[in-house]
């Protein structure tokens, strides 16, 4: 049985609502309409009682009131009109003529339209009495229960009708509308999460946040990968590529994320239009395209003292390029074709191999310092050497002026060299034309570093260096 007042079930014997405290009703209430009836008919039968009386009057016999025979038949029929009533109402109670469950649903419909809620509630709780597996009948009485503010028990009237049947969007909506009334949507989310039914969250997707999904499942690929992130409904996607956590401060996914190479881990959450927040969804890329090799270098990164020279294994097949100011090398950088000298100083060396169809490998960085200290230092040496080829009349003055030309030569040496241990500045010519364009002449000069000894210098096909005195 249910309480009439709150809607809670009571148990048998009971005679007070747990829950309101309301006093249990054992006998049924006559309806309006059949009270009226009955009093009526006994108004009506009172009147002819005492009309008969008035006009039969009565006789004493014996001390005794003497009635009359139409008097006895007339109280004999008053007994049977009563008897009939009484029956007739019993009849209703009994069989609930007037109280079936369309006929309640009928009377809250009334009811509702009045405003009187909880009159509604009473006759759709006797509608559930009397078909307590009509989940339509059930669902109606929650939607008065909302209308009524008891969203409690609204709430526990739609949970029963979901754990009854888990695909009845009534109910869903119901339940989600007291929710989003209340602005809260988590409840919601995890209302449509702990559905098994597929249809109810296809239906209701909107209102949850599944992790974002990857255009390609992790792994290793030999092309550039372009990444798309996907999410179920409106909202936002947020990536990291650092291996962090992102949340809504993270790069905001917009267009597919291009890998190009290497191994790179994707992290990301999708937040939808109710600011709900998904877990995050991780993959893990190794990008390995058919790139060149990486060149080999031969010497090691670090301090020197005396000079080196800086040798690259090509790979077969490739090309090699090269920096030496520490930005990237391209095709259009110095190409390595011979051993190069360590340079004075502090140098940054980055090295690219480049294959046959035009693919790039890594770069390779090298960087090193050349500190040398000869007892003939690169100034001196360099003016030895300009002062040589003016007594040669290569030059007609010390400052590079060449007969028979406009310009002037300028000679620069920028590293040392060695050739059968001995160690030489070695002098790179180039000439200056009046405009201030500088040439390679092609002429080598060395210079001994421990004797200022001027030698004419040549590069050989296999990059070693040879000299000869002037």
């Amino acid at each position: 049985m249910r309480c009439l007042g709150c809607g809670c079930e009571i148990e048998e014997g009971k005679l007070l609502c747990p829950n309101c405290g309301k006093e249990i009703q054992i006998v049924p209430d006559f309806e309006p309409e059949i009270e009226d009836k009955i009093n009526h008919a006994l108004e009506g039968i009172t009147t002819d009682i005492r009309t008969e009386d008035d006009v039969f009057g009565s006789t004493k016999v014996s001390g005794r009131s003497k009635w009359s025979k139409r008097q006895i038949t007339l109280i004999c029929s008053v007994i049977a009109v009563l008897f009939l009533l009484a029956a007739f109402a019993v009849g209703i109670i009994v069989f609930g003529a007037d109280d079936s469950p369309e006929k309640c649903l009928e009377k809250a419909e009334k009811y509702a339209a009045q405003q009187k809620y909880d009159k509604a509630i009473e006759q759709v709780l006797r509608a559930v009495d009397r078909n307590s597996s009509d989940l339509e009948i059930r669902n109606q009485l929650g939607e008065y229960y909302v209308l009524d503010h008891q969203d409690k028990n609204a709430v526990t009237a739609f949970e029963d009708i979901i754990s009854m049947d888990g695909e009845n969007e009534r109910a869903y909506e119901n339940l989600i509308g007291i929710y989003e009334a209340k602005g809260d949507y988590q409840a919601i989310n995890q209302l449509i999460r702990s559905s098994s039914s597929a249809k109810i969250v296809n239906t209701f997707t909107r209102y949850i946040a599944n992790p974002p999904k990857f255009s390609y499942p992790q792994g290793t690929y030999e092309e550039i990968l372009p990444v798309k992130l996907t999410a179920n409904t409106a909202g936002t996607v947020y990536y990291t590529m650092d291996g962090s956590t992102p949340d809504i401060h993270s790069e905001v996914y917009k267009t597919p994320i291009f890998l190009d190479g290497g191994i790179v881990t994707i992290k990301a959450i999708f937040i939808n239009e109710y600011g709900i927040q998904s877990e995050a969804s991780t993959c893990t890329y190794q990008i390995i395209l058919n790139q060149a090799h990486e060149p080999e270098v031969s010497l090691a990164e670090g301090s020197y003292t005396e000079p080196q020279t800086i040798a690259v294994t090509v790979p077969e097949g490739e090309s090699v390029y090269y920096t030496v100011d520490g930005t990237t090398p391209t095709k259009d950088s110095i190409p390595y074709s011979n051993p190069v000298a360590l340079p004075f100083g502090d140098s940054t060396y980055c090295f690219i191999s480049y294959s046959q169809d035009g693919d790039a490998s890594e770069v390779v960085t090298k960087r090193y310092r050349f500190a040398f200290e000869p007892f003939i230092n690169v100034q001196y040496a360099v003016n030895l050497l300009v002062m040589g080829l003016k007594n040669q009349g290569i030059l007609l003055e010390v400052d590079g002026t060449v007969p028979g030309k406009p310009g002037r030569n300028i000679y620069i040496c920028s590293t040392a060299i060695t050739i059968n241990q001995k160690s030489y500045y070695l002098v790179v010519e180039y000439y200056e034309d009046p405009t201030g364009t500088d040439t390679k002449t092609g002429n080598l000069y060395c210079v001994g570093t421990d004797n200022g000894q001027l030698y004419k210098a040549s590069l050989g096909a296999d990059g070693s260096y040879s000299v000869v005195s002037f």
